[in-house]
């Protein structure tokens, strides 16, 4: 809640309380506060007065403020802006009234504003001081005067009129300062300092009244109508719950706390608003509270016990044991180890009470004795039993012990020395218990234990038993789930799914129920027929049905009423009790469409991005027996638990209808059903005609890429043929230059020779020896056109295996010591016919021109790829030249070469300086 001062309470349609507080407006479902202040449109956050129209639309009065509605759709306030009187009236302390024609009355010292469906259907000025009923469906306006008569007798003269004119006066003998409220069709109610009058007008003509009144009912009180019942609260705290049509007392409730309104629900619960205490909650079900000042004795009771008499009597966590006796109250304190108070079991035994703790038991509030265990060490008790009349079987943390009363001596029985947690009596000789390891049967007449087994032990550790009049044994475990044994076999497992609490603390079989204490309330579980195929069903209690807490400590049957001991006193339930049915109805409170408040509907149709949804609900039942709420979407079969009252959803596109239902403490399952429908339109991409598009698009491409690809092949088929055609004209020039040139020199010299070789025998051998040299020469050109056609893999046809073997071949008849470096990625990178020719033809004229000419003694041969180039060095350490005047024949074709691939060409050389061929040549020329 936003404050824990609240002036008024109201209950609407849905069955939401809203609560005006002097912090803003609070609006509540039964488990949940949403609270709402100037943020969300109330004009000011202190709120003195809620109302409800006849339509079911909510006004609230705030402190010198205009008045405001709330929009239901929006979620929101919207302040009244529709009258400049009202506006002013505002400035002062506004009164606000319901009328029985659906109008709502808005009046102070300035004037009076009545609306009706938000619009303004009358108004008066100042000092009017009208009040209007209906009698048979027509207005009558009257107004109160107060009237003091010489014997100092106070009356209250009730003036009547209609249109104007005075019908009839009514005056009543009342006390002095007189507040008139309006009720109903014909109802006049004033209230005084001490006294309520209700004056009913039956007719006009003939004019005909009722008065009824209900006096001494405390001084400066207050007043609330709600349903049919009149509250009326005066200034010490004492609310008074009347009829309101014959003003008849039906209840008077103390309170502790500064009351400002009491307000009963539909479901005829109390609300009570306190000045500084928040929101306190009676609820007419049957359920009695024993409770007392904590001053007098702690109420967090540990045991509990009923004597033949009807006494209670209940033992706590400080050594303490509260007496109950016809109402009357009386504290035992025992003196105990300060390091054990706890008392952990109470039992009445004859006219004896024999109260358990740690440390011993104690007999009838007298001090502790100490027990032994089958070793000869005090034992620490944890629970016990009555046998018989004479015998209580105490549990400890080395088993079983008996204890005679009546000898008040003990001695340890055969049982597992082990901590002993439980105990039921299930005939005159026969105990279970639970032990360290699981279930024990005793036999007092044989003194024997027997060990019995159970299916799921391992996984379901006992916590709790009871034993039936039918014979069967129940077994409450760790989880929740009930094991019930008969004759010593399980014959039925209950799941904890249906309900059952998870943390088990007592359980008490009464007739054809069983009673389950836990530390969230009692569960009652009632079952018929035979075992195993008995039928049962739970129903739930908790402090919103009226147990002082939810905290259940111990359980205990007298007569037709069961006892429980909390941690905040006892409850006194009746055994036959049965807790009403709640209808729980699901509403949707809050709505975020991509973070975006929104307004609130049953149809939503949104664009494809806006599937980022939050939704918040309500699960209305202000009892507080509301559990939680279930959704499911496209069709109400799969349910899903909703965890807490938000759920957040992601959409498909189309139509979804997203269905919740709300579920109460017993599990029921409300009637009424929200159904939302979203319609969320489907992206331009998922839809037919953009994958129709696509196909078509799609189809397109393929042609295009297919139609792209045969042109591809046709240009590299092209320019293959091209290339080809080029290479074949490269080598039919090459033929014709070098090799046809060589070939006629070859003829002419033949032909020389021949003539000479008889008339001048030595000038024919000298031309023999030069056709010689041509052939030869003529044989390497072949030799390189032909190897430069042949691109292979074989490592004798590279391009670096060439030149290496050439001027091994030349060099190596000279005195020139050379090296060669060449990179090895080149002979991958040239694979063009023409550029792997000239580089060789290059290279080769350079090592002959070095060898015939330098007169060098080292030769280096070094080339390279930088930037997709080749890098052709060839530098001798010889005689040199001068590079600008000498034009040989050798250099002119190196540099034709290279500039025909695009290449540059550079000569360094000078006398005595050795010489530098370089060419920069580019991979793709």
């Amino acid at each position: 809640m936003p404050s824990n001062h609240i002036y008024d309470i109201l209950e609407d349609n849905k069955g939401f309380l809203w609560l005006a507080t002097d912090n803003g407006v609070s609006r509540f479902d039964g488990r949940y506060f949403q609270n709402f202040s100037v943020r969300d449109g109330l004009p000011s956050n202190d709120i003195l007065q809620v109302l409800k129209s006849p339509d079911g639309t909510i006004w609230v009065n705030a402190y010198k403020q205009t008045p405001a509605y709330f929009d239901e759709i929006n979620n929101k306030f919207i302040t009244y802006q529709g009258n400049k009187q009202l506006t002013e009236m505002a400035k002062s302390l506004l009164g606000m009234t319901g009328m029985a024609d659906g109008t709502i009355r808005f009046h102070n010292d300035l004037g009076i504003v009545f609306l009706k469906n938000k619009q303004v259907s009358q108004q008066r000025g100042k000092n009017d001081g009208f009040f209007t009923i209906l009698v048979k469906n027509q207005p009558v306006d009257f107004a109160i005067t107060e009237v003091l008569l010489k014997n100092k007798r106070h009356y209250t003269r009730i003036t009547l009129s209609q249109k104007g004119k005075e019908t009839a006066q009514i005056s009543i003998p009342t006390g002095p300062r007189i507040i008139p409220k309006t009720l109903g069709n014909n109802d006049i109610y004033l209230f005084s300092e001490q006294n309520v009058y209700k004056v009913s007008v039956q007719n006009i003509k003939p004019f005909s009244y009722t008065v009824d009144s209900v006096t001494k009912l405390g001084p400066d009180y207050w007043h609330k109508f709600s349903g049919q019942n009149l509250s009326v609260i005066n200034s010490k705290g004492f609310i008074h719950i009347m009829d309101q049509k014959t003003l008849t007392l039906r209840h008077t409730i103390p309170s502790r706390f500064a009351v400002n309104c009491a307000y009963i629900d539909r479901h005829k619960n109390l609300w009570v608003a306190t000045l500084d205490q928040g929101l306190l909650y009676y609820s007419q079900n049957g359920i009695q509270k024993i409770t007392t000042n904590a001053d007098f004795i702690n109420p967090n009771f540990l045991s509990l016990a009923v004597n033949a008499k009807g006494e209670i009597f209940a033992g706590n966590y400080y050594g303490q044991v509260l007496q109950v006796k016809n109402g009357q109250y009386r504290k035992h304190d025992i003196a105990v180890n300060a390091l054990f108070p706890w008392h952990r079991k109470i039992i009445n035994i004859g006219t004896d009470i024999v109260t358990i703790s740690d440390a011993g038991y104690s007999l009838n509030f007298r001090k502790y004795v100490g027990v032994l265990n089958a070793k000869g060490t005090r034992a620490s008790l944890k629970t016990a039993i009555a046998l018989n009349d004479s015998l209580i079987i105490l549990g400890s943390t080395a088993g079983l012990i008996e204890l005679n009363v009546r000898r008040q001596m003990t001695r340890t029985l055969n049982s597992a020395y082990d901590r002993t947690l439980n105990l039921v009596k299930a005939g005159q000789n026969v105990i279970y218990y639970i032990g360290a390891k699981g279930l024990y049967k005793y036999r007092h007449d044989l003194n024997v234990s027997e060990f019995i087994p159970f299916k799921g032990f391992s996984e379901k550790k006992l916590t709790s038993l009871t034993f039936a009049a039918d014979g069967t044994l129940w077994a409450s475990t760790t989880s929740g789930s009930l094991v019930i044994f008969k004759d010593d076999q399980q014959i039925a497992t209950i799941s904890e799914d249906i309900g059952l609490p998870g943390n088990i603390t007592k359980m008490l079989a009464a007739g054809n129920k069983i009673w389950i204490g836990s530390k969230t309330g009692i569960s009652i579980l009632e079952y018929a027929g035979p075992a195993p195929n008995f039928r049962y069903s739970l129903k739930n209690l908790s402090k919103t049905d009226g147990l002082p807490s939810n905290i259940i400590n111990d359980l205990a049957l007298y007569r037709d009423t069961l006892y429980a001991a909390t941690e905040n006193g006892v409850a006194k339930i009746p055994a036959n009790y049965r807790n009403p049915g709640f209808e729980v109805i699901p509403v949707l409170t809050g709505v975020k469409i991509n973070q975006v408040k929104t307004a609130i509907s049953n149809d939503y149709t949104l664009e494809s991005h806006q599937n980022n949804i939050a939704l918040q609900f309500a699960g209305i039942e202000p009892g507080g027996h509301f559990k939680n709420l279930q959704y499911a979407l496209n069709g109400p079969h799969h349910w899903n638990k909703m965890e807490g009252n938000t759920l957040n959803i992601q959409l498909n596109s189309g139509d979804n209808d997203l269905y919740v239902r709300a579920v109460d403490i017993n599990n029921h399952i409300s009637k009424q059903q929200l159904t939302i429908h979203f319609y969320l339109k489907t992206p331009f991409y998922r839809t037919k005609w953009f994958w129709i598009l696509m196909v078509f698009l799609g189809t397109g491409l393929i042609f295009w890429w297919l139609n792209i690809r045969k042109l591809n092949r046709q240009k590299i088929a092209f320019e293959q043929t091209f290339a080809l055609e080029q290479q074949r004209n490269k080598i039919t020039a090459d033929l014709h230059d070098d090799i046809g040139a060589s070939l006629s020199s070859l003829q002419v010299n033949s032909a020389v020779a021949n003539h000479l070789l008889n008339k001048d025998p030595k000038q024919a051998r000298k031309i023999l020896e030069k056709i010689e040299n041509q052939s030869k020469n003529l044989a390497d050109k072949i030799g390189d056109i032909i190897w430069s056609m042949k691109p292979g893999k074989d490592e004798f046809m590279t391009m670096s295996s060439r030149i290496k073997n050439f001027a091994n071949d030349i060099l190596s008849a000279t005195e020139i010591d050379y090296k060669i470096k060449i990179a090895p990625e080149i002979d991958k990178a040239v694979q063009d016919i023409s550029l792997r020719k000239n580089i060789v033809l290059i290279t080769k004229e350079a090592i002959n021109n070095a060898a015939k000419y330098s007169k060098a003694g080292q030769l280096n041969i070094r080339m390279e790829m930088e930037n997709h180039h080749i890098k052709l060095s060839i530098t001798d350490n010889g005689i040199g030249f001068e590079a600008s005047s000498h034009q040989g024949n050798g250099l002119a074709n190196m540099r034709k070469r290279t500039e025909e691939l695009h290449g540059v060409f550079l000569v360094s050389s000078g006398p005595n300086k050795g010489t530098t061929i370089s060419a920069s040549i580019p991979l793709v020329p």
